[in-house]
Order: structure tokens, then sequence, then C-alpha cells
């Protein structure tokens, strides 16, 4: 699990792409190519989107060298250049935090499209005989390793998007197109300053988290070139195909949805959030079976991945942590079980919660990693840049330690009292300027 990936492993960057392709391409990349159309309107939520694909292709294909030379899952390179090996089971913990808790909250969303649709009663028995099943299939399709999943995803991103293209001409063609490409903010209230702000920051939240979550993949590649395409192919499915699919799909399926969410009591505003945040009930409403299939689709090859990144972070946490050696199959079957304790044990609302700490932890997270590499130890040659064996790694490494967590708790504060509408533009730059400043005093043999 933890070991350099054989060069008789190593697969053609379509493969790779196609994974990472299938990951970002879900219903939450659906909702917030809705969210940030509908608060700046089409144009200036694309441009948002345009921005943030720009920062997402640099974090990705510069992780992923990092990740290819070292042929070892971004956990374990984290060990080396950011945390060490005790202090990289702290991020361990983040990750698989944020890992199994997408993987429950996947597990529910397509749920909730198959309760929907039946009709069924959302008793605690209907979500056991839904959630077990599905955590099983999730584990099987992990375990059959990185090959079978690069396949299925490859397929399945492609039914997808012909699946959302077929619904959008559709729903197109029963409204009118109208003014599909440039209608303008669709939220009552909003300034174009407001919108743009939350449309930038809800887009380029997920710039870290995808840089590390590809790390895991691009590891495979066969050689460093193939790294361009690998990042290209990522970012343009989820902020080129899968955001203008979820703008498209809110605006021509937005007045359905939100009679449907008025009809169960809620008021108008409460029912407009909704519908943008639930495509997976415009899908429904708007296709039956079809838009069903569309959100098995979106969502399964979403979950193989997510199991994959974390099962990677709990066996490496078990090796950093404690000195335990977690096999594929346990490290898996842990991820599902957790998950499924997420699911029926209320946790799914911490995590919904954690996602925008979370996202500036990733960037913070990724930002170091970045700086350790290319500049610490490559440009001033402090410290060794190539991993030669994991025991040779420094226990805690207290400069990357202190650097995330100070950069990420003043940008974090500057959100919560409402001085800074984009924690991005803090957390990297104050990563990027504290982890050299720390690492000035250090010695190289020390680091």
């Amino acid at each position: 699990v933890l070991e350099r990936v054989p060069l008789d492993q190593r697969m053609a960057w379509p493969s790779i792409a196609g994974i990472i392709a299938g990951i970002v391409s879900s219903l939450p990349s659906l909702m917030s190519g809705a969210l940030v159309t509908f608060y700046a309107g089409f144009k200036l939520g694309m441009l948002a989107a345009a921005i943030a694909f720009v920062i997402s292709f640099f974090f990705v294909y510069m992780i992923g060298k990092i990740t290819y030379r070292e042929g070892l899952p971004n956990n374990v390179v984290s060990r080396a250049y950011a945390f060490g090996t005790k202090g990289s089971a702290i991020g361990s913990i983040i990750w698989a935090f944020l890992m199994i808790g997408l993987l429950g909250m996947g597990s529910v969303q397509l749920g909730n499209g198959i309760i929907f649709y039946f009709g069924l009663p959302e008793t605690l028995a209907v979500k056991l005989a839904i959630y077990i099943p599905m955590s099983i299939l999730w584990a099987v399709l992990a375990l059959f390793g990185e090959d079978i999943v690069a396949k299925i995803n490859t397929w399945s991103v492609a039914a997808l998007f012909i699946l959302l293209g077929y619904m959008i001409v559709k729903m197109g063609m029963d409204s009118g197109l109208g003014d599909a490409f440039s209608f303008g903010i669709m939220i009552p209230g909003v300034t174009p300053v407001e919108g743009f702000s939350v449309a930038l920051n809800t887009s380029i939240m997920f710039a870290g988290l995808m840089a590390l979550f590809s790390a895991d993949f691009t590891r495979f590649a066969e050689k460093e070139s193939d790294l361009v395409p690998i990042a290209l192919t990522g970012n343009i499915a989820m902020y080129v195909f899968t955001y203008i699919c979820g703008a498209l799909l809110a605006y021509f399926g937005f007045t359905e949805t939100v009679a449907y969410f008025m009809s169960t009591g809620m008021n108008e505003a409460a029912a407009s959030q909704a519908a943008i945040a639930n495509p997976g009930v415009t899908l429904v409403l708007a296709g039956g079976v079809i838009g069903l299939i569309i959100i098995f689709f979106s969502q399964a090859k979403v979950q193989m991945g997510n199991t994959i990144a974390g099962s990677l972070a709990l066996a490496n946490l078990a090796d950093a942590g404690f000195g335990a050696k977690l096999g594929w199959t346990a490290a898996v079957s842990l991820a599902n079980l957790i998950g499924i304790l997420f699911i029926f044990g209320g946790i799914l609302d911490w995590v919904a919660n954690f996602l925008t700490i979370g996202g500036i932890l990733t960037a913070s997270w990724a930002t170091l990693m970045i700086v350790d590499y290319y500049l610490v130890r490559g440009k001033w040659g402090k410290g060794p840049q190539g991993i030669r064996s994991l025991e040779d790694i420094p226990s805690v490494n207290w400069r990357g330690v202190l650097a995330l967590i100070i950069a990420t708790g003043i940008s974090t504060w500057l959100f919560m009292v409402g001085s800074l509408s984009i924690p991005f533009l803090a957390a990297v730059p104050l990563t990027a300027i504290l982890y050299p400043l720390f690492s000035i005093g250090w010695r190289a043999q020390e680091i």
C-alpha cells in the first residue's frame, strides 16, 4: 500500500486522466456549477471557474510531479515534504476525515435519489438496505485495482456527459434556450462583487483538494510529460464540462424544482436555495429514470476514488502514527465501515461544516509541499530532494506543522469574521512566506 509503484504497474495518461475526470464530475461539482452561476451570473461565474482552472492546474501539475518522481501517495510524500513521519499522521486524520466524509455524503446523495424516485419511506430499515450493499459495492470495486477503476471511470464519464447532454437539450427544448448562456444573478439582493466573491471562493476551494486527490493517481504515470494532459483533462472535466452542465441543469429545471420544494412546506427563498443545492432532485424531476441513471453514473465512479483516497490515508495513519501495517483489503473495508458510521452517526453534518476549513487546509498543505520540494530543498539545497528511505525522514517537521497551523488559523479567522471572503488568498501566500522563513535557521542535515 505504501510502497513505490513498480514499473509494470505504471499506466498510460488517458487511464489516469479518466480516473481523475470521473472523480471530479460529481453531483457536488454540478451543484457548484449551479451555485457560482446563480450567484454571479453565467459569465462572471464562468470567469471565476476559469481563474480556478488555472490555479488548480498549477497545483495538480506541481504536486503530481512530486508523487510521480517518488512513486508514492500524497500522504506518504507529505512525510518528507510537509509534516515529518509522525506529523503526517495529523495530515492523514484530516485527509481520511474529508475523503471518508465525502464517501458517506456521496452515498447519501445517491441513496436520496433512489428514495426520491421510488417514493420509499425514509426509515432506518430502508436506509440500511440501501447503504450497506452500496458500501460493499464501493469496497469491491476499489479492491479490483487502479487499472479496473480507470476503465470503469472512463466509460462512466462518457456515459455521464452523454446523458447530461441529452437531459439539458431536452429541458432546453421544452422551456426554450432563452438566455441560458448569459443569464445574470439569480439570487435576490446579491451584488456583482458579492456574487463573484462567492463564485471564486466556491471554485478555488477545490484547488488544493483536487491536487492532493490527484496525486494519489499521478504517481502511476509512465512519464513526467504525461502530467500536463492529466492535469488539463481533470480540470476541464471539472471547471468546464461539469460546471456548465450544472449551470444549465439548474437554469432549465429551476422553476420545477423550486415548486417541488415549496410543496414540501418551504418558503420561496429556502426552496430556491434547495433547488440549487440538490441537482439530483432536478435530474429525477426532469428525467425520471434517466435522471436516476445519471445520478448513479455521477456518483459510483466518485465513490471508488473516495474509497481509495480514504483507504490510503488510513494506511498511512496506521503506519506513521502507530507503526502498524494495514493491508489494502483491511484499509478499504475499514474506510467503508467508517463511512457507514458517519452516515448513521450524524457525522456528515460535521463533514459539511468542515469543508470550507478543509479547502483552506488542503490549499495550505499543497503549497507547503510545493515550497518545500521546489524551493527549500530544490533551489536552496536545504535537505534532500528525493525520498531514499522512509526511515530517514524526521519524526515531526515542526516548520511545516507550524506554517500550516498559522496560515490556516489566520485565513479561517479572517473568513469567519467577514474580513476576507476568499480565504485561499491568505492561506497560500502565508504558507509560501512562513515556511521558507522558518527554514532559514535550519541546517540541511536537520531537515
